[in-house]
């Protein structure tokens, strides 16, 4: 059974490259909703390695960039933005100003297939 998916706002705090594991990337936004800190991507999401051939963590820094219209990390941080929450989780992200979400599970296995 599918929890039902609400949007509200958030404030990026920090965005994150890591290192995992000495080998692969992955990245990160931890983002403000109300009162809790979620944590937005991420190696639970996916890292660059077993994907190689495909540039998940090139398009997710892409596409987090475009929805908050800024071209440095540190432009993100105090940056408001929607969020698309389903159970504890953001599933997706989108400016404040129209409804163009980015949703990685959704564009992810897009990207692999066209490899």
């Amino acid at each position: 059974m599918s929890k039902d998916i609400y949007t509200s706002i958030g404030e990026i705090i920090d965005f994150e490259v890591h290192l995992l594991e000495g080998e692969a990337l992955s990245a990160s936004m931890e983002i403000k909703v109300n009162d809790e800190y979620v944590i937005f991507g991420g190696q639970n999401l996916f890292s660059s390695i077993p994907n190689s051939g495909v540039d998940l963590v090139g398009h997710f820094i892409q596409r987090c960039f475009q929805v908050s219209a800024v071209d440095k990390t540190r432009d993100l941080e105090g940056h408001l933005l929607k969020v698309a929450i389903e159970g504890d989780f953001i599933i997706g992200i989108a400016s404040l100003v129209n409804e163009d979400f980015f949703y990685p599970a959704q564009e992810f296995p897009k990207l692999s297939a066209i490899r």
